[in-house]
């Protein structure tokens, strides 16, 4: 499976979802591999991903990479805060992608990612989506915050009620 398919199946979930916080949902770049581990080493000079824009205009994005040491982990019991842009869209998008059970697909999981994440927890925050295709191809979807927001992000999550539709899919 091609990256812009597996970032076209993302997509798909995220403008299904109708998550009140998110106002717009685009595809992003024009890369047609993922991009790393280094502008050296990497196949390709282009990221393409799935960015989205906030309420509070701040903006993330996931797009495909290469990161060795990716490490699964489990989804947290309690949600990030709201201004850790990177932990919420990875984290949202695996939720997404278990109620929409994508055929594309045959699994995901939240990962975190070497030398990424705050200070406190470098390396062991969710920084990003593994898939594995139904063709067996395996694909980084590394999570960054791309946009400061204008103001100040809430304090508390003014979308915290927010549950998946029913019979979302992808």
């Amino acid at each position: 499976m091609q990256l812009a398919q597996v970032l076209e199946v993302v997509e798909r979930v995220l403008v299904a979802a109708e998550h009140p916080d998110i106002v717009k949902v685009e595809r992003t770049g024009t890369g047609t591999d993922a991009w790393g581990p280094s502008a050296a080493k990497s196949r390709t000079n282009k990221i393409a991903g799935v960015k989205v824009t906030y309420t509070s205009t701040a903006t993330a994005m996931l797009w495909g990479a290469v990161w060795p040491g990716a490490k699964p982990l489990p989804l947290p019991a309690e949600p990030p805060m709201i201004g850790d842009r990177v932990a919420r869209l990875s984290i949202l998008v695996v939720q997404l992608l278990d109620a929409a059970r994508p055929a594309a697909f045959t699994s995901w999981h939240l990962v975190s990612l070497p030398d990424l994440g705050p200070s406190d927890r470098t390396g062991s925050a969710p920084a990003g989506v593994s898939v594995t295709c139904a063709d067996g191809t395996a694909v980084l979807l590394r999570a960054s915050s791309t946009g400061a927001t204008v103001g100040d992000e809430p304090k508390t999550d003014p979308y915290a009620d927010y549950v998946i539709p029913a019979g979302l899919t992808a």
